[in-house]
């Protein structure tokens, strides 16, 4: 168990690893490149990897950079044996997304929604249980039907999962699976018993952070004393204080449960701010470990990015975006009663499992979930040989529950958005119209986001003007139906959020002209009018530029261009766009899963 435990619970080497899985990349045509080294704390490193020429990449950390490497190829491979990121943000084409003959995985089956709400599946029969009865479940099943970009013949297409309490199979929507966990539970290891201890403490990890926001929990702090039966952890915890301008906090989250969660706080005492993040594993020096290197997870100490500054009183902690900000990209607001010394319970200290293997470790996982009245669902998704699943466990790993109507409201408005951005010059202005009052009564929408990181989309090189930013591209949108009012108003937005440090002056004072020349047309100037307006400010090759650019609004899409998904041939971008390369990646994927002999059925041994 001492070797197993100086491996940190690694069933191979992490060298071994890393070679492994390169050479399975490599061998299937896929390249990677390893970059955005990070080690600004002694014994902190962190690497980004990511898949030649696209954006596809995960990251890793550890106390060692043989350790960090590891860690983000173990993800990676995670991630692209679940397909999450085309689960999760990236659209293909229809022809891709059939290819091979099936949609997902070749064990998928296709679902009628009333075969869904007939099903005695135990995933089925516990979410239709335990959703409000105010929720017309047809109703529901309509919304679940709407979220979907793809376009298939069935309502659904299921995968099976197994409950590896009862050993009995569940075929639960795709959509369902995507939308409600995310990726959590999402796990890869050097054996299967490795991965599942991984992929369960992720979701213990996320269950104690939700239940202390929306509880209101104030964990207890561990003692400096009990931190320092582990030499490694205490000394991290020194070199983050060292400098005087950190203080950290270590807390115990079992929440009198015996979970195996704890939680750092690292607090600038200069600027008032703070990071929190949560970390999970049987054994605690691992589970302290885990966390306190994914503070510094693509982060520099001397300028940590999203940390959040501190209030007595934060405002919407308890709303759904604080909630899903901090489930995945870690950063977020907590009440502020964390940081007294007002506990919700003693500290007890942590059942000590460091003698455990990692089989003993799931069992103990496993076990722990099933006490407290919880089934656990897997599904084996190894088709790259290296050990990967996906974990969901009903009313506990849930993101967003399953009668969530609002949510699945406002992403099928997303999903059409989407479509709009990617065909906008075939769309008539009522479709156009359509999207544009949507986005405009949704509070939560962010002007300034690129339009191709909304569509998961990389394009190197120049794009028109109008693919900067979702309130530009919303500018263009409303100066095409001859909405010149509201057109001014996004493109006012946008300047006077930039005034301060847009660092093109000549394309920001273009920006300002084409703002000001929108303003004339909402106020029904006449062109000679117009002229005179602008001229006192601006020079007249630019109003020369933006009036030729902009005489036409019907036109303004076709003047500078834009894209034209899924037909690549004819796309102004064919030659700086990522998509190609991405879906040459999803095709092998496809490749590879439809070769494998995977069966859901032979994880009814795992546990044996």
């Amino acid at each position: 168990m001492n070797c197993l435990s100086e491996n940190k619970y690694k069933d191979e080497l992490p060298l071994n690893t890393i070679k492994k899985i390169k050479s399975i990349l490599q061998k299937l045509g896929i390249y990677t490149i390893e970059h955005n080294w990070k080690n600004s704390v002694k014994g902190f490193y962190s690497v980004r990897v990511t898949i030649k020429e696209t954006t596809l990449g995960t990251n890793g950390k550890g106390t060692t950079p043989i350790y960090a490497l590891a860690s983000a190829y173990g993800e990676l491979m995670e991630r692209l044996q679940n397909q999450s990121f085309f689960k999760l943000s990236i659209d293909v084409s229809d022809e891709c997304f059939k290819y091979k003959g099936f949609y997902y995985a070749p064990d998928e089956k296709p679902m009628t929604a009333d075969e869904f709400l007939n099903s005695n599946d135990d995933w089925t029969k516990y979410q239709l249980s335990s959703s409000k009865d105010s929720i017309n479940k047809r109703t529901l099943m309509k919304k679940w039907q709407n979220i979907s970009y793809e376009k298939t013949p069935y309502d659904f297409i299921s995968l099976p999962y197994i409950n590896i309490n009862n050993n009995k199979l569940s075929y639960i929507p795709i959509k369902m699976i995507s939308k409600m966990y995310m990726s959590n539970g999402m796990c890869a290891g050097n054996s299967p018993e490795e991965a599942l201890v991984q992929g369960m403490s992720e979701i213990f990890e996320r269950y104690v952070n939700i239940k202390i926001i929306k509880e209101k929990i104030n964990p207890p702090n561990v003692p400096s004393e009990y931190i320092k039966k582990y030499p490694k952890i205490y000394s991290m915890i020194e070199s983050l204080q060292s400098s005087g301008k950190y203080k950290v906090l270590v807390k115990d989250c079992s929440l009198e449960k015996s979970l195996p969660v704890v939680c750092v706080i690292l607090i600038n005492r200069q600027d008032k701010t703070y990071f929190l993040k949560f970390g999970c594993h049987p054994a605690v020096e691992i589970a302290l470990e885990r966390t306190l290197t994914e503070l510094l997870q693509g982060q520099d100490i001397k300028k940590m990015i999203g940390s959040t500054p501190y209030s007595y009183n934060p405002k919407n902690v308890d709303s759904y975006n604080n909630l899903l900000g901090i489930l995945t990209t870690g950063g977020g607001t907590y009440h502020s009663n964390i940081f007294t010394k007002k506990f919700s319970y003693k500290f007890k200290g942590f059942i000590d499992n460091s003698n455990l293997n990692n089989k003993e470790m799931l069992k103990y996982l496993v076990d722990l979930l099933k006490e407290n009245g919880y089934d656990t669902f897997i599904r084996d998704s190894s088709y790259l040989n290296i050990p990967a699943y996906h974990i969901i466990v009903p009313g506990f790993s849930e993101i967003e529950p399953f009668d969530f109507v609002e949510s699945l409201d406002k992403y099928s408005k997303f999903i059409n958005l989407k479509k709009v951005i990617r065909n906008i010059n075939s769309l008539d202005n009522n479709k156009i119209k359509e999207t544009l009052d949507y986005i405009k009564e949704d509070k939560d929408y962010n002007p300034f986001v690129p339009v191709t990181k909304l569509i998961s989309t990389s394009i190197d090189g120049f794009t028109p003007w109008y693919y900067s930013t979702l309130g530009l591209f919303l500018a263009a949108c409303y100066y095409k139906i001859g909405d010149f009012k509201n057109s001014y108003e996004q493109m006012d937005i946008f300047i006077n959020a930039s005034k301060f440090n847009y660092p093109n002056l000549k394309l920001y004072n273009y920006y300002k002209c084409v703002r000001d020349y929108i303003g004339c047309k909402a106020a029904n100037l006449s062109f000679k009018d117009t002229i005179n307006s602008l001229n006192t400010f601006y020079s007249k090759s630019m109003m020369k530029s933006v009036i030729k650019e902009f005489r036409k609004p019907e036109n303004i899409f076709s003047y500078f261009g834009c894209m034209t998904c899924w037909n690549c041939s004819k796309c102004i971008f064919k030659n700086t766009c990522s998509y190609k390369k991405v879906e040459k990646i999803y095709k092998i994927l496809k490749n590879q899963s439809s070769i494998s002999n995977i069966h859901q059925e032979n994880l009814r041994k795992l546990l044996d």
